[in-house]
Order: structure tokens, then C-alpha cells, then sequence
């Protein structure tokens, strides 16, 4: 954890230290459907062909919680940072809920856990009318998968069990990347 947060706070840091010669700032979001989420992005400028941010997104069922993913972009030549293809570049932390905890009738020490991950993936930012965006992306990511922590003098295993890894990777851990924001670029 301490990595990732240093890590972003030297993209941060670093994406201050450059100044931006096509737009200032770019939030965007979407509401997903499959396993209900809220996404929430923000993106600032590096030079004219690169760009740095974050998408925070809220998982609202099974595993519940939010996950963090800092990226970095690089954009086509054609047209900048301001509009068009990019590939992107992510890391992922997430503290999730302990899916279904009462069920463990006490034997769990964990409530929430932590995941861990990477990215990458590639898309195209839309620019309406200068300001609105539409942004389709398609990738891959792999995140870890649930940690059961039980308490002593219970026998049971450290991971989740075979069901609840099948639906990690159908769910929350899909390792398929799809993502459709809308978003005001300023």
C-alpha cells in the first residue's frame, strides 16, 4: 500500500511540475451495470500527448468498497491529449467488503480486505462541442482475489472457496476491461 500511494503521489506531484498546452482538466463517470458500480475519473495533461489521472470506482454489491486506479495515457499524434486514441496504463488498490461475513458465523477475523492489481488497455476520447466527452476503453487488468483471514481454532482455508473465486473472476476481478464514460473537459 505504501508503494502504491508513493507512486501516485509522484505522478501528482510530477504532473504539476509540467505545464499543459491543451487542456486543463478532464472529469468524467458512468454508472456500471454489471455488477452495480458508480465510476468516478479525473485527468490532467502532460505535454500534448500524454496524460495522467485516476478512476475511482464504488462496487455496491457482493464484494462492496471502493477501488482506486492512478493511469497514465499516451495519445495518438494526430490530435493531442485533447481528443482521440490513447493506450493507457493502470495500477489498482481496492478495500472490499468480506462477501457474505455473517454467514461465517464468527469465524472470520476480516471484514473488509485489500486487492491488489495492474492494467493496461487502449480507447478513444470523443470531444463534442470542445467540452463533452464520450470515452469507450477496452482492456485487460488482473486484481487479486478475496483473503479470508479465520480466526484461531477454526479450521478452514485462507483463501475464499472454489464458488466465491469463480464469481471474483465473473464479478469484481473480471479480468475483461470495459469501460464507457461520459465526461466535461476544461
Amino acid at each position: 500500500m505504501k508503494k502504491t500511494f508513493l507512486i501516485l503521489l509522484f505522478i501528482t506531484v510530477a504532473g504539476f511540475a509540467v505545464k499543459s498546452q491543451s487542456f486543463k482538466g478532464h472529469v468524467s463517470g458512468m454508472f456500471g451495470v454489471i455488477n452495480y458500480k458508480l465510476r468516478l475519473q479525473y485527468e490532467r495533461p502532460i505535454k500534448t500527448n500524454a496524460s495522467y489521472g485516476a478512476n475511482l470506482n464504488y462496487y455496491m454489491m457482493i464484494w462492496k468498497g471502493p477501488v482506486i486506479e492512478p493511469f497514465m495515457r499516451i495519445y495518438g499524434r494526430r490530435y493531442g491529449n485533447k481528443e482521440g486514441f490513447f493506450g493507457q496504463a493502470k495500477l489498482i488498490y481496492g478495500n472490499l467488503s468480506t462477501y457474505d461475513f455473517e454467514a461465517y458465523n464468527g469465524a472470520l477475523k476480516n471484514k473488509r480486505w485489500s486487492t491488489f492489481g495492474l492494467g493496461v488497455g487502449c480507447g478513444y476520447k470523443f470531444l463534442l462541442r470542445n467540452q463533452i466527452t464520450i470515452e469507450p476503453m477496452f482492456g485487460f487488468r488482473f486484481l487479486t482475489p478475496p483473503v479470508y483471514r479465520f480466526n484461531s481454532g477454526v479450521e478452514g482455508e485462507f483463501y475464499a472457496n472454489i464458488g466465491e473465486g469463480i464469481a471474483w473472476y465473473l464479478t469484481t476481478g473480471m479480468p475483461l476491461d470495459f469501460q464507457t464514460k461520459i465526461g466535461y473537459q476544461f
